[in-house]
């Protein structure tokens, strides 16, 4: 008789702890999702100039086509990725989508847009997507340490056949549940413009201008202080043939990554060749005070006289 009084009871214990764990269970709520009516513009380049004599179309610097999206908690942990307008193959210049976010306070939400657009063949594929696995990082700090190469969007705006021009940018506050809750956000262009302007006062005709030590690397987060970039996130872009005689002014433009270098770090260049030698000068954000970065959705203007 005591034997199945033992067993009656453990059958007891056990129904009772399938019980408990059910409760448990029914109390851990699923993060609940809201649609998010969102609007993606670009930012104004900064020192933007009129654009009559750019070597590209300004719609090719503007154009939206894919983007992925980011949602961080307030801790800063991602909660959410998404890739959306994998279709698109013309581009927007302002972009209204609907995505569903998770209600979350304090929260900050980033994108970075034309990495893989439809149709686009380019090499430089950044492997967040694994088959079914989405992700680009876990958390905000190490998204900030991510850089995207550049090299090949770099070569063909060179060229005169960039297409993509990848931008990034965030939004920061709550998600919540308000119907419909608005999201606005700017992206800025990963990439750097400078309109070199060439006075060659110097007795011989210039035949051969080169841009030095163009970053290649782009950080997804736009921040105006980041790391050092490495000495093999920068190459030399091919020089390109011009003739400026003695005596005159020509403009030559060229395009790179945003460069962000220590004092003895590499540091952006153009080189000029005339008469058979060769003479350099770096470039930065304000060479009076040393500072040598080149930050990113900027037009430079340099004005160069050659002696």
């Amino acid at each position: 008789m005591n034997k199945y009084i033992k067993i009656a009871i453990a059958a007891t214990l056990a129904a009772a702890c399938a019980c408990s764990c059910a409760k448990q269970a029914a109390t851990e709520k699923e993060p609940e999702l809201v649609n998010v009516e969102l609007n993606l513009g670009i930012e104004e380049a900064m020192d933007a100039l009129t654009r009559t004599a750019t070597p590209l179309f300004p719609e090719v610097e503007n154009w939206i086509f894919d983007y992925y999206l980011v949602q961080f908690n307030a801790e800063g942990v991602s909660v959410r990725t998404i890739h959306r307008r994998t279709d698109v193959s013309v581009g927007d210049l302002v972009v209204s989508d609907n995505v569903a976010l998770q209600a979350i306070s304090g929260g900050m939400v980033t994108f970075v847009a034309n990495i893989l657009p439809a149709n686009g063949d380019y090499s430089d594929d950044p492997g967040w997507e694994q088959g079914t696995i989405l992700k680009i990082a876990d958390n905000i700090d190490t998204y900030k340490t991510i850089k995207f190469d550049m090299a090949e969007r770099i070569q063909r705006a060179e060229a005169g056949t960039l297409h993509h021009t990848p931008m990034c940018g965030y939004w920061k506050g709550d998600i919540t549940s308000t119907n419909p809750m608005l999201m606005t956000a700017t992206l800025g262009r990963m990439i750097v413009r400078m309109n070199v302007i060439i006075d060659n006062q110097s007795a011989s005709e210039i035949t051969g201008v080169q841009l030095k030590n163009a970053s290649t690397k782009a950080y997804i987060f736009p921040q105006v202080v980041n790391d050092a970039l490495d000495d093999a996130d920068y190459m030399d872009l091919p020089a390109n043939n011009v003739n400026i005689p003695a005596g005159t002014t020509s403009t030559v433009y060229f395009y790179s990554a945003p460069n962000f270098c220590t004092d003895g770090g590499l540091k952006t260049e153009v080189e000029f060749t005339a008469g058979g030698k060769t003479g350099s000068i770096k470039l930065g954000s304000d060479l009076n005070s040393g500072d040598y970065n080149l930050y990113m959705n900027t037009i430079y203007t340099f004005n160069i006289t050659v002696k």
